[in-house]
């Protein structure tokens, strides 16, 4: 489950550091920055890229399993999802066919912001284990990979905390992740948009700068992804799927 969408992000993540690297050898000047920021680009996009194909995997499992387990029940969510007549009449396997029917679904839309990644998945997570919730955050603050910088406290501090200090210090990390990703794929959006000048001048840019938003667009991706690994084998067994059916669909 998800191995496409690691397997591609794992690929053009490599990708963003392969320019990241060219561009630190190249002289100072435009065509250097210019570099700097197609890297940023490419990670951001990869970042976009995983969460899409992830959630395409989810849906077309979910409505496999309702294909083989026809009497199970699913959400409102899953019934009414308008799928492209195209794919419902491709000739393919029903893991594909549902795949690129659910990945077409998608495809005009990007998931650059942590509130779409919330709206897409978080109906496949338990209450208290929903992703980018206060409740949740707090592994993410002591991962051996968290930085300052996404959070705004070290897990070593984290850790010294009490309970009811804890509970207050995932509140404010939550707001300080959520203000490192929407610059993070704001300047993408500027890059694209205005070329990186959303006033008059272009944006300064840095190998540093570019070099954590790559950690930190990869950190993101790798933490979404392991919960939703742990996730969704559970809310297809909450459904009411058999472990035969779990095991049919690739999960």
């Amino acid at each position: 489950m998800l191995d496409t969408a690691m397997s591609h992000f794992a690929d053009d993540i490599a990708r963003a550091r392969g320019l990241l690297d060219h561009a630190k050898q190249q002289a100072s000047g435009t065509v250097k920055d210019d570099i700097f920021r197609a890297s940023w680009m490419m990670g951001v996009g990869a970042c976009d890229a995983y969460f899409s194909d992830a959630y395409a995997d989810l849906v077309a499992k979910a409505i496999q399993a309702k294909e083989i387990e026809s009497s199970i029940e699913i959400p409102d969510r899953l019934n009414n999802l308008k799928l492209p007549v195209t794919a419902m009449l491709r000739q393919a396997n029903g893991g594909w066919r549902w795949r690129m029917a659910a990945r077409e679904l998608i495809e005009e839309e990007n998931v650059l912001s942590l509130g779409k990644i919330q709206q897409l998945f978080n109906h496949f997570f338990r209450k208290e284990h929903k992703l980018l919730n206060a409740e949740a955050i707090g592994s993410w603050i002591t991962h051996p990979e968290s930085k300052q910088r996404v959070f705004g406290i070290t897990a070593t501090n984290y850790r010294k905390l009490n309970s009811s200090q804890k509970g207050k210090a995932r509140k404010e990390a939550l707001d300080k992740v959520k203000e490192r990703y929407e610059t993070i794929f704001q300047r993408r959006h500027d890059c694209i948009h205005n070329c990186d000048r959303p006033k008059i001048l272009p944006l300064p840019i840095s190998e540093a700068s570019v070099k954590k938003s790559i950690q930190d667009v990869e950190f993101l991706v790798n933490r979404c992804h392991e919960a939703i690994k742990s996730e969704f084998p559970i809310y297809l067994t909450d459904l009411g799927f058999s472990a035969v059916t779990k095991n049919r669909v690739g999960v």
